[in-house]
């Protein structure tokens, strides 16, 4: 194998860390999903923090959202009587309490620093070691070696978008993504020597090293129109973009690129799956695309099968899918479809509770603070009562099918929780100071034999 080398920060962190202290940011703004308010999931301002829809550098934060003073929310409206959340036995779905902590930085590097009860969210970029996938995947095993000799388990994600090997991009034809944090060229999606280049390392290097691996519990599909490499949003107007060679182009190279996934690896392949694509503040419904993910759900369920498959919210709120008037409801059909099948399904919440419970706060779920403040010094103002254990509880219950603050909101059956690390902190987290909090999470431990 090559030997290791070393690389500097990547882009998408370096770009989030800069974003966040020139955006402005209002709590009684209306909810925009082009923002980038409020407490941001890089490494800017906490070690080690991250999380959901504003994953390292993301375009996409704050609540926005004025909830008013004393909103009540009412006792909850019970959507899963009778509905098992714990697993059965022998269940073979990916079930977890993870921890998306910081990611790794250079190649080579061993991030052992993870506290959640089972193990992290192992997230690096596919250009980490520049060319060289034999020392990605070196890196990618010395860390599973790392969490294994903790007895813990990982899910794997390999960013894409911007953050490809400059040879491949020197090989396909890019489009220069400019979505306010992330600006840098990607390969278009169908285009063949993408397409080869991908599967010849999934299949060619990085499958075979990590091959049987015990610390392996599940690999997130990413491709290169993905507008902070990891979740399913492709922030461009649908114009702008390339036409697509040929009808429906753009949907099979998602298909053809899920193939060089399961191809490659023995683990579960899952994918974001809370945002649609080209879904762009004020953008015509017409243009934004929720059947590509759609399809890319069917044929990974079709052709391998429901334990192979899985997804997972890195927008995890309830206020995203509470009914009609809600910014993600539009995702409804897979969300549904995916919790009928009984497949994997993952939640990664949009903020931290311990700090940013008023990021999950909305009129028809609940009062959990008001977001106030620009950038690293935003915070949020209470409401008086028991913040940040009243958001766990009530986010998670709804995520594992338990219970839910509103009666239109979607009903799901997740199987594993991705937390942010201000939130498993031993002494501070509420995962842990909280012992409410810390009952709701442990409803995703993998169920006894």
């Amino acid at each position: 194998m090559s030997a290791i080398s070393f690389r500097p920060w990547p882009r998408w962190l370096l770009l989030g860390c800069a974003t966040l202290l020139s955006v402005s940011c209002r709590g009684d703004d209306p909810e925009a999903e082009g923002s980038s308010c409020g407490a941001s999931g890089s490494n800017c301002g906490e070690s080690g923090e991250s999380g959901g829809d504003e994953e390292v550098g993301s375009d996409t934060t704050g609540t926005g959202t004025e909830t008013g003073e004393g909103t009540e929310t009412g006792e909850g409206t019970e959507t899963g009587e009778g509905t098992e959340t714990t697993g059965s036995e022998g269940d073979a779905r990916i079930w977890g309490r993870f921890e998306s902590g910081g990611p790794v930085l250079e190649c080579g590097q061993v991030k052992d620093d993870w506290q959640a009860a089972d193990g992290p969210l192992l997230r690096m970029a596919f250009d980490l070691c520049g060319d060289d996938m034999d020392a990605l995947a070196q890196t990618i095993v010395a860390n599973l070696d790392a969490i294994a000799a903790r007895d813990g388990r990982a899910l794997l994600v390999l960013y894409q978008g911007i953050n490809l090997p400059e040879s491949w991009l020197a090989q396909c034809e890019t489009f220069a993504l400019d979505s306010g944090d992330f600006q840098g060229d990607l390969c278009l999606p169908w285009d063949p020597s993408y397409q080869q280049l991908l599967g010849e390392a999934l299949e060619g290097q990085l499958g075979p090293a990590l091959a049987g691996h015990e610390a392996l519990a599940g690999v997130y599909f990413t491709i290169s129109t993905m507008t902070n490499g990891a979740e399913m949003h492709f922030r461009v107007e649908r114009d702008s973009f390339p036409a697509e060679p040929e009808a429906g182009a753009l949907t099979a190279a998602y298909l053809s690129v899920m193939d060089a996934y399961q191809a490659a690896f023995d683990a579960p392949i899952v994918f974001e799956a809370g945002h649609c694509i080209f879904d762009m503040p004020g953008a015509d419904e017409a243009d934004v695309d929720c059947d590509t993910p759609l399809a890319l759900y069917h044929h990974a369920r079709d052709n391998y099968g429901a334990a192979a498959t899985g997804i997972a919210l890195w927008n995890c709120a309830e206020r995203f899918w509470h009914g009609p008037t809600a910014s993600e409801d539009h995702v409804r059909p897979l969300l549904e479809e995916a919790t009928a099948d009984g497949v994997s399904m993952g939640c990664q919440t949009v903020g931290n509770f311990t700090n940013q419970a008023c990021r999950f706060s909305d009129p028809a779920v609940g009062d959990y603070g008001t977001l106030m403040g620009v950038g690293q010094s935003a915070t949020c103002i209470p409401t008086g009562g028991n913040d940040a254990e009243a958001a766990c509880v009530d986010t998670l219950n709804w995520f594992a099918g338990a219970s839910s603050q509103s009666p239109t909101s979607v009903a799901l059956e997740g199987t594993w929780v991705e937390s942010w690390s201000a939130d498993t902190q031993p002494q501070t987290g509420i995962n842990a100071t909280s012992a409410a909090c810390e009952a709701a999470v442990d409803v995703f431990a993998q169920p006894l034999p």
